[in-house]
């Protein structure tokens, strides 16, 4: 039996890349993780809890997604306002990219914000409202759901999340390349 080399050792690099960095952005358009899954018109709404930043705010994210196919929905503008009792309604500039929409509220502990979201699309107009957590004191390290399926799992930055999800689809690419060159390299020739 031959040991591997240099190209087992990168299939095994490939495919930690794979586990490590593809999780988060492939979790996130099946709702695992979410606080709140829900429909809006034509879109699903996936919410996710906040990560800490400074100055004790949160910055939340949702993935939206066409009801009746699954698919990322893109091009959509969104507006979010959020209330909590006691304060006057907040409204929030949301960072749209691609389905992935990012906002950031004043932290509410031990309050929860009841967010509001408004939707305009190529699916049409859409609102929806929701409940999302706030956490005690300010921590540099994400954050953890009350409820257990909310965990999150990476840093919350949206330029970090991008830079992610192209490594893993370059290490995808690469894996899928190495694959085939095996597999042709492996085949018997062809009968004449």
């Amino acid at each position: 039996m031959r040991r591997p080399g240099r190209r087992g050792a990168l299939a095994v690099a490939v495919a930690s890349l794979i586990l490590l960095h593809s999780a988060p952005p492939a979790a996130a358009h099946n709702g695992v993780g979410a606080a709140f899954k829900g429909r809006a018109g034509a879109y699903t709404v996936y919410a996710y809890d906040g990560y800490t930043l400074p100055h004790n705010e949160l910055q939340y994210r949702l993935v939206l997604l066409d009801a009746s196919s699954g698919e990322p929905a893109e091009d959509v503008r969104v507006t979010i306002s959020a209330s909590k009792p006691g304060v006057p309604r907040v409204t929030t500039t949301a960072s749209v990219y691609a389905n992935v929409v990012f906002y950031t509220l004043p932290n509410p502990y031990p309050a929860n914000w009841q967010v509001n979201v408004h939707l305009d699309g190529r699916l049409g107009r859409a609102e929806v409202a929701f409940h999302m957590h706030g956490y005690p004191g300010y921590s540099s390290t994400p954050v953890t759901s009350a409820t257990p399926a909310a965990t999150t799992q990476d840093d919350g930055a949206p330029v970090a999340t991008i830079v992610a999800a192209c490594c893993a689809a370059v290490a995808v690419a690469g894996a899928a390349v190495f694959m085939w060159r095996r597999r042709r390299r492996l085949r018997p020739p062809p009968a004449s």
